[in-house]
């Protein structure tokens, strides 16, 4: 059976309030003895009680904040979906979940999100989808550094950051493997158009697109890559560029998808005829991909698990505040998770 306060007290010889205010830093206890308090409760083997530290926080609920861009694709309404399920979950431990979200890539804006939940929303910690920017990292660094404030990054990495730790998809192995599912599916020769939402911003699909134009001219010399081409995360501007590529290369054998535009991709193949011709592999089990892998018009989806990615964050941030334990590794990875027409299974139902 777990120690409890009660027997670290006993121990230790000192009050439970005592042992209370020195296992979580709350002041007035003497160095030496916080120090033998501490070294007890881990020589015991103690844990915290999350549920009553949090219920202890009634009245001064602990505050976090989310801070999300391009909310308006499917994947990243399918990770604010379950981010708000688990916001509310922790409603009940006395946690206030504050969301800040944004449809553009534009920094300025997500520095100003991040402002705000720090000096007017007064968080304690925060969870962001960052963009690739140095103001982006100057604000998360300011703030750890100046306020001690702890901030973990999900989807998109910021490396030059002194984040907690990073959630979500190790994105150039991601590039990786779709390179190497074109590089098989089409036997190693052929032109491939490459799509990607943003060149400049969006980390997550650079570095898709990194792994894949570097694993195609490592193992598949013999595949043509066109120029990649980039869609803005629009399924309309995809749709059109996949038509007009098609005039310009009526032998076109495959297309990489980094990025959100898959559907408009899929709508010019099949409004074309070619869906089942020209091979497609892209990024996210959002449920129109599913529907076109069904359909045979997608070969190909590389998932990236987004309910990890909105749940352990906000997991992680609360440990941290609530029990000073610090995540265990720097970076947690989704699975790769590849799916096509013949493992579909249930997810369609």
């Amino acid at each position: 059976m777990p120690i409890t306060i009660n027997k670290i007290a006993e121990l230790c010889g000192v009050s439970r309030g005592t042992v209370d205010r020195a296992l979580h830093d709350k002041g007035n206890v003497r160095p030496e003895l916080r120090d033998r308090i501490k070294q007890v409760a881990q020589e015991y083997g103690y844990q915290p009680n999350r549920a009553g530290l949090a219920l202890s926080r009634t009245h001064h609920p602990m505050r976090l904040g989310v801070v999300l861009h391009s909310v308006q694709t499917p994947f990243i309404q399918m990770l604010l979906d379950d981010c708000r399920k688990e916001a509310e979950r922790m409603r009940a431990f006395s946690t206030e979940v504050i969301f800040r979200l944004a449809s553009d890539v534009d920094p300025l804006h997500q520095a100003a999100m991040i402002d705000e939940l720090a000096n007017q929303e007064k968080v304690d910690g925060m969870v962001v989808m960052p963009l690739h920017n140095d103001l982006i990292t100057f604000k998360i660094n300011e703030l750890i550094e100046q306020r001690g404030m702890p901030i973990i990054t999900v989807n998109t990495d910021l490396p030059a950051s002194r984040r907690l730790c990073y959630i979500g998809q190790d994105n150039i192995a991601a590039g990786r493997a779709a390179a190497g599912l074109m590089g098989l599916t089409l036997g190693g020769r052929g032109r491939v158009l490459p799509f990607t939402g943003y060149f400049k911003g969006h980390l997550a699909y650079s570095q898709r697109m990194q792994g894949f134009l570097d694993e195609m001219a490592l193992r598949y010399p013999d595949i043509e890559l066109l120029p990649v081409e980039s869609c803005l995360d629009s399924g309309d501007r995809s749709e059109e560029m996949t038509i007009t590529a098609l005039r310009q290369y009526p032998h076109l054998a495959g297309i990489y998808v980094s990025s959100y535009g898959y559907d408009g991709v899929c709508r010019a193949l099949v409004g074309l005829g070619l869906d089942q011709k020209i091979h497609v592999i892209t990024h996210d089990e959002i449920p129109a991909n599913l529907l076109f892998a069904r359909d045979h018009v997608i070969d190909f989806i590389i998932g990236q698990d987004a309910h990890m990615q909105a749940t352990l964050p906000l997991q992680l941030l609360s440990d941290h505040i609530l029990l000073k334990r610090a995540p265990e590794k720097d970076n947690y990875f989704t699975d790769i998770r590849v799916l096509f027409h013949y493992n579909l299974g249930t997810l369609l139902d």
